[in-house]
């Protein structure tokens, strides 16, 4: 696919700036949507902006400067712009699809913001744009963790770059291998032979660095014939879930699933007893790739056609990702089973929630703009009443906490496995077989 495919739906965008705001706000103060366009304050920075733009240099009508490059990579590549967009519009724009494919035409032509090509060169050095890779099982020292790579487990763990690389997510880490040995379940990790699951290169337009690190993680979990494919990590889980179908890697031999579902699923299932209690009131902050990017991905091999000489409709039914296919529920659901906690919700939530800032490359080349939204992801956590801001993605947790910190935001902010960390007993089966 290039831009040039996908000028059909840049053409019928009707720059309605629907794709800045959350679709019926509950808050004047908390009702845009995009943090990149609230950081540029300029269309061309909004997800309709960055269609016309790819629509100028498919039909070469700009050229690349740096504003230009600033207004497609102050962006965390969040999607609320495709939600906002699809609630309106249905399935005739693909603001997320073009932005894709933008990155990647500017990535292959080396205008990229040199932050963003570190971090890619440590990726391919490395496997990881946070550490080494000797460094990577630092996390599991003295845990005995079975090796996937060399025994057979029922579950790979796979824990994520955000995960090995921050000792202050070690903590969460410990508490889901506890959880899930209490549980009894069959699962190793594939230790130092883990690597970057390919989504941050997809984001920021290195496609084919993305497809060779998916095919890697597809052949590791083939060679070592794991039934589950679990992971800690949200930036994984969209990758898995949604970035691997557009790439054509197949992971339909395994049952992808986030630590969250999975731990939920075990608490339902009498697996799994959580004695948790917090007497705290906390607030949600849905982590974007957790979200309404890890909606399963279906590639469509239809095609346009013109009609009554005009208008261009597609000849069989496109599937439209509405952001609502994401995990939204499980952490949510594991939270109302914490005694003495109340969870209260934001006025952006769910499939509209408002991106911390920390993703897509933005938080590198344009830190800025990353704290920006931070703070004000902030500022509507406190409005809420809530004492702590929870999250179920490490990146996000660290990002809003360090912002937090600088800024002197009076809020906690913590990991959903900080608050199940005192959960204990495992209850019936030893094994879970096929979860």
């Amino acid at each position: 696919m290039s831009i040039e495919d996908l000028r059909v739906h840049q053409e019928v965008c009707t720059r309605c700036s629907q794709c800045k705001f959350v679709p019926m706000p509950e808050s004047p103060a908390f009702a845009t949507l995009c943090p990149s366009v609230d950081h540029g304050q300029f269309h061309a920075f909004s997800g309709s902006g960055k269609l016309i733009t790819a629509y100028a240099l498919s039909q070469g009508r700009a050229t690349v400067n740096e504003r230009l490059i600033e207004s497609v990579y102050a962006c965390t590549m969040c999607g609320a712009c495709d939600t906002a967009c699809k609630t309106n519009m249905g399935d005739l724009v693909e603001p997320l699809d073009t932005l894709y494919e933008l990155r990647a035409t500017l990535a292959s032509d080396g205008h990229v913001p040199p932050a963003v090509t570190h971090a890619m060169q440590r990726i391919r050095q490395e496997g990881s744009r946070f550490g080494p890779r000797v460094d990577r099982s630092r996390w599991a020292e003295n845990l005995a963790l079975p090796d996937a790579t060399r025994q057979r487990v029922e579950v790979l763990l796979h824990v994520g770059d955000d995960n090995a690389h921050d000792q202050a997510a070690w903590p969460q880490l410990h508490t889901v291998v506890r959880l899930l040995r209490q549980a009894g379940v069959d699962f190793g990790t594939a230790h130092d032979a883990e690597s970057d699951a390919g989504g941050y290169a997809h984001d920021t337009g290195f496609r084919t660095d993305a497809r060779r690190l998916a095919e890697a993680q597809a052949e590791l979990l083939r060679r070592a014939g794991a039934k589950v494919l679990l992971t800690a990590s949200a930036e994984a889980y969209a990758a898995f879930r949604n970035v691997y179908p557009r790439l054509g890697v197949d992971l339909s031999f395994v049952r992808v699933v986030h630590a969250t579902d999975f731990l939920l699923e075990l608490v339902e299932t009498g697996r799994l007893a959580v004695r948790a209690a917090r007497d705290t009131t906390v607030t949600y902050h849905d982590p974007c790739r957790l979200g309404r990017l890890s909606e399963p991905y279906q590639p469509w091999h239809g095609q346009w056609i013109t009609v009554m000489n005009t208008l261009s409709v597609p000849d069989s039914p496109r599937p439209v990702r509405f952001g609502n296919g994401g995990n939204h529920e499980a952490p949510r659901r594991l939270l109302r089973r914490i005694d003495g906690l109340r969870l209260v919700e934001m006025p952006r939530n769910r499939l509209f929630a408002y991106c911390c800032g920390a993703g897509g490359g933005a938080a590198e080349a344009y830190p800025e703009m990353a704290q920006a939204a931070a703070l004000q992801r902030l500022q509507e956590a406190r409005s809420t009443g809530a004492h702590t801001l929870v999250t179920a993605c490490s990146g996000c947790q660290r990002h809003l906490a360090d912002v937090a910190r600088a800024h002197g935001v009076d809020i906690e902010v913590q990991g959903v496995f900080d608050l199940l960390a005192p959960a204990s007993a495992p209850v019936g089966a030893a094994t879970v077989k096929g979860c």
